[in-house]
């Protein structure tokens, strides 16, 4: 499902510059150059804590097309749960990227290139049991040239955290879908330790082109929602 940018599909009242996703980055190859490509990585997203009102958590994955300036120019929902697919969509927009690049005549050059987010919402669990964990609908087929998710873990809400909260987790990952650093982009918050200990336990299948860059990035979208009270039973 291709969703345009800076339409009407998507609203814009939320600010969400962001938290992941997974997001996973390839970058295409110049077959003229003969070089292999180096993947986009993100140099800029605003982290917001407020999230949709939903009733229960959810998931999303999506792959965006990153031109040679760095800028999203295109955005490709492959798994949805709305409204969590809005809502990451329409922060992805604004992200700005390292442009991928390949080495031509000597020097680097910039080129389009395809990134993968993968986004995770926990539901706001009653403290006396479980919550709802709406499943996701898949509507369009991952690129070969991105690693694909094979499983993923729920957050768990951290005992001391209040409210809700959001991080963005970059994992920098080999070309075989081996994860081995993990980085928080944007301001420090208590949920953190939490988020990178979900997206440690995710696991990637490595991409099926051959070309795919040596060194590529995942970013990671974790949600957190904050648990509710049950219901005190009235008198009668």
């Amino acid at each position: 499902m291709a969703i345009p940018l800076r339409s009407g599909i998507w609203p814009r009242g939320v600010v969400f510059a962001v938290s992941v996703l997974s997001v996973m980055l390839s970058a295409s190859r110049d077959a003229g150059a003969g070089q292999r490509a180096t993947a986009p990585r993100l140099r800029d997203a605003h982290l917001a804590a407020q999230m949709p009102e939903a009733v229960g958590g959810g998931e999303a994955v999506l792959e965006l097309t990153v031109d040679s300036r760095g800028a999203v120019t295109h955005i490709d929902a492959i798994r949805v749960t709305p409204p969590y697919t809005d809502f990451v969509a329409d922060s992805a927009a604004e992200w700005q990227f390292e442009p991928a690049t390949i080495v031509s005549e000597g020097r680097p050059v910039g080129i389009d290139a395809r990134v993968l987010i993968v986004a995770v919402f926990r539901p706001p669990t009653f403290y006396s049991g479980a919550g709802q964990r709406v499943p996701p609908e898949t509507r369009g087929t991952p690129s070969v040239g991105l690693p694909r998710l094979q499983s993923l873990v729920m957050p768990v809400y951290p005992p001391t955290a209040t409210g809700n909260g959001v991080v963005l987790v970059e994992i920098e990952v080999s070309a075989r879908a081996e994860s081995h650093a993990y980085r928080i982009v944007g301001p420090e918050s208590g949920f953190d330790a939490a988020g990178i200990d979900a997206v440690r336990a995710w696991r990637f299948a490595a991409p099926q082109a051959v070309d795919a860059p040596d060194h590529l990035f995942v970013y990671a979208v974790v949600g957190f929602r904050a648990p509710l009270a049950p219901a005190t039973p009235q008198r009668k």
